[in-house]
């Protein structure tokens, strides 16, 4: 009851942020999506970050340092140095260009800013339409990743929690109840909170779990005892490629996107960078420290819920809490594990409802006029109604799910977006050509050659960006 009292009244905070932004906001599509660009360097830097990371760090990242021991660190400095990068030079560039075309999603930027035949903007390619399909597409998976990780975590938490059913119900109403309130300004100020438990969760938990194998020596060798490659560095370059590939997804995810084009004043675009970084950093290295201390204490896969590497943190959290606080304090733990799911599915349905509104809905609800928010509003419970049916089918592990749809949405608009950015001669059908390059070929490499063997896109990413990277730019305007 302790643990599941504390857990209600983290819920109970968020649903208070949403009821706090709603009577902030004003019955706008801009304000609503984008909180009328209003958001300081800080709450733009953490609702970023917490957003990018998702369960797949928590669940998914955790998971795999414990399934590969050392060599997992490569998971993280692709998108640490990547996004630190962004805050300098992508994002303050996307936020200007945004604002000059009147651009409210990414899909905008896309359709607005390339050349046609009488200057930017005029094409008559089906740019929008297309790359707001891809958003939706990609994005209800990677939602669908998120319900699947709150299900999986309330039902080996909770005994009486079915996590197929209640479990998913539960995760989905949470997420609904404060972003239909209050929209982007309820997201980015849950999110804060919620990088700060994400922090707090992802050092305090394997710290604990150090203390109980007995140090980093002791860890050393209960690792070796296990299996000594566990203690390698590398296992070899695709690894290595691969975990620095991953970077390459921050560039055209478009709910990391639009965090840069929220900003209040891009001139605080260096604090945010370095806000940024820094929670990355640290929470990457607790990722990696929870895989590492679970492996010792949990050796075999049987120990684990399910056989699931993948719930590694609620059992690590339930028996840290037993062996050195209290048994109520899983609840705390528990709010930092909702914490990852929430502030990126919270982000994502805010994304995919503006495409479906902005990019996929007729004309005239993209017009700012009276009963705007409503409609927005209502776009948002559709897009958590279809990633709620997409859960009820064969559900791949959290890690290989979000992997795919990130890749496919950062290889696939990355590109484009980055010599639309910087080179004005980029063309309507270089971008088109550049973002079916980016999504098919992800898309295929995963369907042809991983997905039978269980695997997941890796340093392939890297090929496929800079293929649609060569195309877009071979089909540039002539000087």
């Amino acid at each position: 009851m302790t643990t599941l009292s504390i857990f209600g009244a983290y819920l109970a905070l968020t649903v208070a942020v949403g009821l706090w932004a709603a009577r902030q906001g004003r019955d706008s599509q801009e304000d609503y999506f984008l909180a009328g660009r209003s958001i300081s360097p800080f709450s733009m830097a953490l609702s970023a970050v917490s957003s990018g990371r998702s369960a797949w760090l928590v669940l998914g990242a955790s998971g795999a340092a414990w399934a590969t021991g050392l060599s997992a660190l490569w998971l993280f400095p692709g998108y640490i140095l990547a996004e630190a990068a962004m805050f300098l030079t992508v994002g303050p560039r996307l936020r200007r260009r945004s604002i000059e075309l009147g651009a409210l999603t990414v899909s905008e930027v896309f359709e607005r800013a390339p050349l046609g035949p009488e200057g930017p903007g005029t094409s008559r390619l089906p740019l929008r339409p297309i790359v707001g399909g891809v958003i939706v597409l990609f994005l209800l998976t990677y939602v669908s990743a998120q319900l699947v990780a709150g299900a999986k975590t309330l039902g080996n938490v909770f005994e009486s929690v079915d996590g197929r059913t209640w479990g998913l119900v539960i995760t989905a109403g949470i997420v609904l109840v404060y972003t239909w309130l209050g929209g982007y300004r309820a997201v980015v100020v849950t999110d804060v909170v919620q990088a700060c438990l994400m922090l707090f969760g992802i050092v305090l938990l394997p710290l604990l779990g150090l203390a109980q194998v007995g140090g980093l020596e002791a860890l050393a060798d209960e690792l070796r005892a296990v299996d000594p490659t566990l203690l390698e560095l590398s296992r070899g370059w695709p690894s290595l490629l691969g975990g620095f590939c991953i970077g390459l997804g921050s560039v055209g995810n478009p709910h990391i996107l639009v965090r840069h084009m929220s900003l209040r004043d891009p001139s605080g675009a260096r604090r945010a960078m370095g806000y940024g970084t820094f929670w990355n950093v640290v929470m990457a290295g607790g990722a990696l420290l929870m895989g590492l201390v679970g492996r010792a204490l949990y050796p075999e896969l049987e120990a684990l819920a399910g056989g699931d590497a993948e719930v590694l943190y609620p059992t690590l959290a339930r028996d840290m809490c037993e062996a050195y606080l209290f048994a109520g304090f899983l609840g705390v733990l528990l709010a930092t594990l909702f914490a990852a799911i929430m502030s990126t599915c919270d982000s994502q349905l805010l994304v995919i409802a503006s495409s479906l509104l902005r990019d996929l809905g007729p004309r005239r609800w993209r017009e700012e006029a009276p009963g705007g928010l409503l409609l927005s509003r209502l776009a948002v419970l559709a897009t958590l109604v279809a990633a709620v049916w997409l859960t009820f089918g064969d559900s791949p592990l959290v890690h290989h799910l979000v992997l795919l749809s990130w890749f496919a949405l950062g290889v696939g608009l990355g590109p484009a977006l980055l010599l639309l950015l910087y080179d004005e001669r980029t063309t309507a059908r270089g971008v088109l050509a550049g973002v079916l390059t980016g999504v098919g070929g992800i898309v295929g490499t995963w369907a042809l050659f991983l997905r039978e063997s269980g695997g997941h896109v890796s340093w392939e990413g890297g090929i496929v960006f800079a293929l649609a990277l060569i195309v877009t730019w071979s089909l540039r305007a002539r000087a």
